[in-house]
């Protein structure tokens, strides 16, 4: 009706009247804007009068008019100065004159398009990057922006231009963009006013009105239909930037895990990689984790068919699954991939329940699916400041997967976290546990919103829900922020962080620490060093000899590309450190005890790799300390060369996380404590 209306009007001979927009697009609700161009020929502008008289025929309707009058030639102009704010041109459209005139500008702004956007590319893309900064994603939002979210339909018009540039393929889409324009179009007409985010007090009444059993099912429904558009612009710039990258010469390839490699600052595979191995798409996703390098989508591609994996998993995959968790960079795009490609539910048959669904909270502002993500990348950072890491992850993915079940939600989960600690092989006592932190994680927020934290009877509760034990609290007290975090803002507060802290130093207080035990370490069997094998491509490593080299020990697997995953190590009464280290092999899968043997003997590698800048948490236990820090080579080195005398040394690795623990032969002085504790930080790169 309004195209119609704006075809009848009268025009300044010579001109013609274009559409840019939802005009144009045939997106036009009753509330938005008019976004109109009369163009003309050079050196013929119309009177100012006659166009003005234009200008004041087309607002008629009341409704707010964005115009411009231009040559063909200056809208391809406007276009080549500024492309992230010229994108509504590239729909440029005749309404009324001169259809010619509007032709010709059409294909000076497309060839303006094709010739500046690849100089242009990365100014549009952090254009986009900073709308979705500011409008969050159509498929983790409680409030989603359906137009200007990543995901939204601002994003559809961005892969439409990269499609017109030449650049990559035009996605079949149509359906998603109709649910989002319908929506969209709804939103106007119950809020009465122009407005793109849907809430759910709008919500109800358009799902009805769209056919949509309630405005859970519609948010599911808005929510696929972001996913796919976010898939597809995500595979589209990938393919832009292929195309506009300059060949080179292939980017040398370095080993990380058994058939993973880094190359070109990215994850990829090696050229042999066994893609039937089942434990490979979670190998891929817990390096990603640990180096914090990302995974092309091409490769989680070739994943895809992977084969699926035993309901009990294989210790090494078990342990990958929780690094893969444990990087508050990379953990939620990979994991949105394998989910994408239907690898993830198989390991958390949950994930089908909560994936975009809405929670009842009006505190939230993402999805379940997304702000458990959130929660695991909060955990993923106090990660080095508790004991058990992997615990603390494992409580932040499951902390609310009860959700949408009909019954309490933190039962529930305890129930599915006890299921998926059997399937990851743990103990009794850490099921425990797990199960504890889920069913309380909510307690600390309760205490802290009905009593007074200084009140005996705060920590009563607090102690009567944990079993008195003292793990389990620090890790309620480290998911409660994470979760907080995670929801919204104004959730974590300085009277929330005021009560758990007090909480948790009550509860240190009250419950005695254990004293560490000393751990048993066996001489090699055969001389100063042996190989014990424990499956493909494991073993344990015994050696023994001056404490010095222990640096030198650490240096040839490095060279060899032997991962350490666990150290034991501890002084025997001859003075000489007995040492035994749990290594696998991170190329080919083989470890070659006379090749490494060698390799040591021959004195060539001496230096161990300097770690990389990482987080570092010392605490002191009276002659004992713990270093919590991130996983990368070199720690165990720099540890056994930085302490004082110690009796013994310990290491061990849960998911990106490393726990070193030594026993001093002094008790250090409380002035000495500082030094030592920066000398740890500076040698470790300690952030």
């Amino acid at each position: 009706m309004e195209r119609r209306r704006l075809a009848g009007l009268e025009l300044p001979e010579g001109t013609a009247l274009a559409a840019t927009g939802s005009l144009a697009r045939g997106e036009l609700t009753g509330h938005s804007d008019l976004d109109l161009v009369l163009i003309h020929r050079p050196g013929a502008a119309p009177d100012a009068d006659a166009v003005e008289a234009v200008w004041d025929a087309a607002r008629a309707s009341g409704r707010h008019v964005d115009h411009a009058l231009r040559t063909p030639a200056e809208n391809a102009e406007v276009l080549a100065a500024e492309p992230t704010a010229a994108l509504a041109l590239l729909d440029l459209a005749p309404v009324a004159g001169e259809t010619a005139l509007v032709e010709e500008a059409r294909r000076l702004v497309l060839t303006a398009w094709r010739r500046e956007l690849p100089r242009r590319l990365d100014a549009v893309l952090d254009a986009a990057i900073g709308r979705w900064r500011r409008s969050g994603s159509v498929v983790a939002m409680t409030r989603p922006d359906v137009k200007h979210g990543r995901g939204g339909l601002r994003d559809h018009e961005l892969l439409r231009a990269l499609a017109l540039a030449n650049l990559c393929d035009a996605p079949a889409l149509s359906a998603e963009r109709d649910l989002l324009l319908r929506v969209r179009a709804a939103l106007h007409r119950v809020a009465r006013r122009r407005r793109d985010i849907l809430d759910p007090e709008f919500a109800a009444d358009i799902a009805v009105e769209l056919g949509f059993a309630d405005r859970f099912d519609l948010a599911r429904g808005v929510a696929d239909a972001g996913r796919a558009i976010d898939a597809a612009l995500t595979a589209a710039v990938t393919a832009s930037r292929d195309v506009l990258r300059t060949p080179t010469r292939s980017a040398p390839r370095r080993p990380l895990d058994v058939d993973v490699v880094e190359s070109g600052g990215q994850v990829r595979l090696a050229r042999n990689a066994d893609l039937a191995d089942p434990g490979l798409p979670l190998r891929v996703a817990a390096v990603s984790a640990r180096t914090g390098l990302p995974v092309p989508a091409a490769i989680w591609d070739r994943l895809a068919d992977a084969p699926g994996l035993p309901e009990r998993l294989p210790k090494p995959v078990a342990a990958d699954l929780v690094a893969a968790l444990s990087s508050p960079l990379r953990t939620a795009e990979n994991i949105a991939a394998l989910d994408a490609r239907g690898l993830w539910a198989p390991l958390v048959p949950e994930w089908d329940r909560i994936r975009g669904l809405m929670p009842r909270e009006r505190t939230h502002v993402h999805t379940v699916e997304r702000h458990t993500l959130e929660t695991v990348a909060g955990c993923a950072r106090a990660a080095i400041h508790v004991s058990r890491p992997d615990l603390l992850l494992i409580a932040g993915l499951y902390h609310d997967v009860g959700k949408g079940t009909g019954r309490p939600h933190a039962a529930v989960g305890a129930e599915a976290v006890a299921r998926f600690a059997g399937r990851l092989g743990l103990p009794l006592r850490d099921r425990s546990c797990l199960q504890t932190v889920v069913a309380e994680h909510s307690t600390i927020a309760r205490i802290a919103a009905r009593r007074d934290p200084n009140d005996p009877a705060a920590l009563g509760e607090l102690l009567d829900a944990t079993a008195h034990d003292l793990r389990t609290i620090e890790l309620l007290a480290a998911l409660v922020e994470a979760d907080s975090k995670a929801t919204g803002p104004g959730v974590w507060t300085r009277q929330l962080a005021l009560c758990r802290d007090t909480l948790l130093a009550a509860a240190r207080r009250r419950l005695s620490r254990f004293t560490p035990l000393a751990p048993v370490v066996s001489a090699p069997a055969d001389g100063e060093m042996s190989l014990v094998p424990r499956g493909a491509g494991r073993g344990v490593l015994h050696w023994r000899g001056r404490p010095g080299e222990l640096s030198r020990l650490v240096a040839v697997c490095n060279a060899l590309a032997w991962v350490i995953d666990q150290a034991r190590c501890r002084i025997d009464p001859e003075g000489l450190l007995v040492t035994e280290l749990e290594v696998r092999g991170s190329v080919g899968g083989r470890l070659d005890l006379p090749g490494f043997r060698q390799a040591f003997l021959s004195g060539v590698h001496t230096t161990p790799p300097v770690p990389a800048p990482g987080p570092v948490a010392v605490s002191w236990e009276g002659r004992f300390v713990d270093v919590h820090t991130r996983d990368r080579p070199g720690v165990l080195a720099v540890l056994a060369d930085v302490l004082p005398e110690f009796e013994w040394l310990t290491l061990t690795t849960a998911g990106a996380t490393v726990t070193a623990r030594a026993a001093l032969r002094a008790r250090p002085g409380v002035a000495e404590r500082p030094t030592l504790d920066d000398a740890m930080r500076a040698a470790l790169g300690g952030m």
